[in-house]
């Protein structure tokens, strides 16, 4: 039996931004079959990697670098001979560290997506997109919970009308009129069961969104359900729309049809990479609304100029689109 290859990943980052790491993740495990990966990453973040079975230690950190407990890591990290070392931030941990092959991010700002950035660091020919590794146990309780919708037939739309501040959430009323329209008997979207997803605070705007569709054909599991067990359920999907939150990138992931909602984002940066992946922005561009609240802090909503009628053409067209493309063998 070879000799585990130690690979240390650094990526302090919020969960939307760490996925980016997931097909880089996959990459490397199936590429270095003797790999003994270390991945130290925030708490919520972790928790998207947790069945990745052959992650050697998942090190969930919520404090800065340069703190006690960032010096008691650092101390632990250095006490092992790295085959490789990526570091996504970077952080100063990297700087002292020994690692034979070092792909460590620049120090500069950049406008560099995440996942072009790590597969690049990585001198990888192409982009790895992220996916998810999900345990059978996982996709069996997802299969439980999308049942919630007993004798009800059709396809699957999921929503999830929170965001993580009102200024970048579309207005939850209008979520409710658009799967209204989609799931009428003229829609693209006849017959659909309806998933709504959020964290608990997106408990408002979910219930506005409960009064799209009868009762019998609702899946309401805001505040339910992890991220990994919502990637799970979210590839039973046929399609997903949503503000810039974790929940359009688990979806992207999950290669469901994705309509991501953006305003005060940079979705040039922020938005998921996929091919199933459709951005509809506001009229403005982002360095407009920046101009306007620079600190993307304001208790205003950016949201108001992206129309109903706008989304709702965007996901017509790509479905008739796309029901209309042979099917490959």
């Amino acid at each position: 039996m070879s000799r585990p290859f130690p690979i240390l990943i650094v990526a302090l980052e919020e969960p939307k931004r760490a996925l980016a790491l997931g097909g880089v993740l996959a990459r490397l495990l199936q590429e270095v079959p003797n790999a003994a990966v270390t991945l130290i990453t925030r708490s919520d973040s972790a928790a998207l990697f947790a069945d990745f079975s052959h992650i050697e230690a998942i090190i969930p950190f919520d404090w800065a670098v340069v703190s006690m407990a960032g010096l008691k890591l650092w101390w632990q990290l250095r006490q092992r001979q790295w085959g490789l070392l990526l570091d996504t931030g970077p952080t100063l941990w990297s700087r002292f560290l020994n690692a034979k092959t070092r792909a460590i991010a620049p120090d500069q700002h950049t406008d560099e997506h995440p996942v072009i950035t790590a597969s690049r660091l990585l001198k990888l020919e192409k982009p790895e997109l992220p996916w998810l590794h999900v345990a059978e146990a996982r996709a069996v309780g997802a299969e439980f919970f999308l049942d919630d919708t007993p004798g009800e037939e059709g396809p699957l739309l999921a929503i999830a009308p929170g965001a993580r501040w009102q200024g970048a959430q579309w207005p939850a009323e209008r979520f409710s009129v658009l799967a209204t329209r989609l799931m009428n008997e003229d829609g693209p979207l006849k017959g659909a069961r309806l998933l709504i997803l959020g964290h608990e605070s997106d408990r408002e705007a979910a219930t506005a969104l409960r009064m799209a569709a009868p009762k019998a054909r609702v899946i309401e599991l805001t505040g339910k359900l992890d991220p990994l067990t919502a990637y799970a359920c979210l590839r039973q999907a046929d399609v997903f729309i949503g503000n810039d939150d974790i929940w359009l990138h688990l979806a992207a992931a999950a290669n469901v049809l994705s309509f991501g909602l953006y305003g005060p984002s940079d979705d040039r940066v922020e938005a998921p990479l996929g091919q199933n992946v459709h951005i509809l922005r506001t009229p403005r561009h982002f360095e407009e609304i920046r101009a306007q609240d620079p600190n993307l802090d304001q208790a205003l909503c950016h949201m108001l100029d992206l129309s109903v009628n706008r989304v709702y053409e965007a996901v017509q067209t790509t479905l008739t689109v796309s029901h209309q493309a042979p099917r490959l063998p």
